[in-house]
């Protein structure tokens, strides 16, 4: 006897969240979960891609090595509607972002708060 399973596109999406290595094969299984994903896929960037398994994209020793206490002082978000598409600035720090003089770069520059 074959048990039947209801999967739920949140559980589906969840699922490639902890193993990004399985989208392929769920996107061919479940592609109408992956509906909404695919159109953001095409403006955003898949952050998921740099971070650890807890969103930190540097090491402890790293961090402290900048002049940070903790390496969690930007992040990958990893819950929410912006879920592995934006970065999470601690608000310990003053951030301030810039762009050189040729428009070609922007600068996002961390200081100590007073």
């Amino acid at each position: 006897m074959s048990e039947k399973f209801e999967v739920t596109k949140e559980a589906i999406l969840a699922m490639v969240e902890k193993c990004p290595e399985a989208k392929t094969a769920l996107k061919a299984g479940f592609p109408g979960a992956f509906e909404k994903a695919l159109e953001i896929d095409k403006k955003y960037f898949n952050l998921n891609a740099l971070n650890n398994t807890d969103g930190r994209l540097f090491t402890q020793a790293q961090a402290e090595d900048a002049g940070f206490g903790y390496n969690h002082f930007m992040s990958v978000r990893l819950g929410g509607s912006m879920r592995g598409i934006a970065f999470v600035l601690d608000s310990s720090y003053n951030w301030e972002f810039d762009e050189l003089k040729n428009n070609f770069y922007h600068l996002l520059i961390p200081s100590c708060k007073d």
